[in-house]
């Protein structure tokens, strides 16, 4: 089970204190009852007929306790899912709707009661349920936005923490692409034009990493040509008899939304890791589908029962986990990630709205 958090058990304990609160003034000032005063004459004509509030009754009480469940489905639900989002109208809709719903339950066990309903009643729900959604609102709004507020400050933590791993393993740029370029020059001078092209797509892979990584977002374009160069130089590790098929399919529109760097390629390597194997057929399938601003990414691959090393056992999963942390920090609520395996195939498929 997931351990309560101070803050997480501050805030249980003061709505707690809140509704106790409510409940206590309630019971204490409100009457929600209607009496009817008639004055009559001797003759028994209606002189005066006045209608009051009356005493509180227990049965409209537990119909105004409705209010909770709309309360929390407000400030859990409907604000994080459409206000925030901007969907105004719908936020409004549904809490209008809401609205009506529980006044209506309300009088509904007013009538139950045989109780004649006046329109005083009816103003007093009305009061009350909006007194407590107004509440709700203003609770979820600062609630989310201290969330969010939660996440960048996690989100710096970590990309400030990334940033120190790098600089503590990284090789000086300048001096690695000068190796590579040295390094091709002796390739074109043998006439090996695999070991050149390698040569070329990993130091497009390097540049991509030391230098586009910095960035919050880069376009999907040169996420997609990273893709494209890692695949390729994967594929310089084989022979064109090994029985495998791997295919890469793009369906992109004219946007060329940003997305974080590196976001996809964990889950290819991941697909080449473990699903090829030279002496079985194997296939990897990747399907990168763009419209608008909605990504729907795809890699399936075959899977093989191989034997793995402690170290295999020990990390292995590690990337998933990393790159799933990172859609949670990126992405809340934004994205919708699969993973699908059997005992042949392993798949995963990625949905991301790029805002």
């Amino acid at each position: 089970m997931q351990k309560i958090t101070l803050r997480q058990g501050v805030e249980i304990f003061l709505n707690v204190i809140f509704w106790a609160m409510a409940i206590t003034i309630l019971l204490l000032t409100t009457e929600t009852g209607v009496i009817e005063n008639v004055e009559e004459d001797d003759h028994g004509n209606i002189i005066r007929e006045t209608i009051e509030m009356g005493p509180f009754i227990l049965e409209n009480f537990i119909g105004m306790l409705g209010i909770i469940p709309l309360f929390y489905l407000n400030t859990f639900y409907l604000i994080p899912k459409y206000y925030t989002n901007k969907k105004y109208l719908f936020f409004s809709g549904s809490l209008i709707l809401g609205l009506i719903l529980l006044i209506a339950f309300e009088l509904i066990i007013v009538i139950f009661q045989r109780i004649t309903i006046h329109s005083m009643m009816v103003r007093f729900f009305m009061f009350y349920n909006f007194f407590y959604i107004a509440i709700a609102t203003v609770y979820g709004i600062i609630r989310h936005q201290f969330k969010i507020e939660q996440k960048q400050q996690l989100l710096e933590k970590e990309k400030v923490s990334a940033e120190l791993r790098l600089m503590q393993s990284q090789i000086n740029p300048h001096f690695m692409f000068n190796a590579l370029n040295n390094l091709l020059a002796v390739s074109e001078r043998s006439n090996n034009p695999e070991t050149s092209s390698g040569i070329t797509k990993l130091s497009d892979l390097l540049r991509f990493m030391i230098y586009d990584t910095q960035a919050e977002r880069v376009p999907i374009v040169k996420e997609i040509e990273f893709i494209k160069n890692f695949i390729s130089l994967q594929e310089l590790r084989y022979s064109k008899e090994d029985p495998f098929v791997i295919s890469f399919n793009i369906k992109t529109n004219q946007n060329n939304p940003q997305i974080a760097p590196t976001l996809l390629i964990p889950f290819v390597e991941n697909a080449f890791k473990h699903g090829l194997h030279i002496q079985s057929p194997s296939f990897i399938n990747i399907q990168l589908e763009l419209k608008d601003h909605l990504l729907s990414f795809k890699v399936e691959n075959s899977k093989h029962q191989l034997q793995k090393t402690e170290f295999e056992k020990k990390y292995s999963g590690v990337g998933l986990e990393n790159v799933k942390r990172r859609l949670d920090l990126i992405y809340p609520n934004h994205h919708n990630l699969e993973i699908i395996e059997d005992e042949h195939t392993f798949c995963v498929q990625l949905k991301i709205e790029l805002l």
